[in-house]
């Protein structure tokens, strides 16, 4: 009998870390348009300051690094954000981001496949493809939040036996 009881003690605990692991993988509403922002703004610096050489040239580098210090922290924020910090191996992790990267890539070939057809000049195409980059990032993170509120409001992450079927 108390084994039974530790088995489903046990069951309980997977389940909830399953739940732990899908609340901390939503993000913020305002996380994808501030990850687009810090995606396109650098670039936006970049093609200003292209061919005006001196101090604008210099100001180009720490707009990059603040772009960048930008998105390193968005995504420590969105970890914290629900309380649970969930460390994945790399692996699985570059397993979950693959279609999602894959697209981002397709997306980014093409614009800059475009850019150079019709004739567009460096700062324009490198402001178009980090515009189209960064509204991709924006797109894959609602979707994941679309797909992971989905998969909570199911309760699929548990069955009735308490099993987890999302990991």
């Amino acid at each position: 009998m108390s084994g039974d009881l530790a088995a489903d003690a046990l069951r309980d605990v997977d389940a909830a870390k399953s739940l732990a692991r899908l609340r901390a993988r939503l993000t913020p509403a305002w996380y994808g348009p501030a990850a687009a922002a810090a995606v396109i703004v650098p670039a936006l610096g970049e093609a200003w300051t292209e061919g005006r050489g001196g101090w604008a040239a210099l100001l180009s580098l720490p707009i990059s690094l603040a772009g960048l210090a930008v998105v390193l922290v968005l995504a420590n924020a969105a970890r914290r954000r629900a309380g649970v910090m969930v460390t994945l191996p790399w692996s699985v992790r570059l397993r979950r981001a693959a279609i999602p990267l894959l697209s981002l890539l397709a997306a980014g070939i093409v614009t800059y496949a475009l850019c150079r057809q019709f004739g567009a000049d460096r700062a324009t195409t490198k402001v178009v493809l980090f515009a189209v980059l960064g509204l991709g990032v924006w797109a894959v993170f609602a979707l994941r939040n679309k797909s992971i509120g989905k998969t909570l409001a199911q309760g699929s992450w548990r069955t009735d036996d308490h099993r987890v079927r999302v990991g």
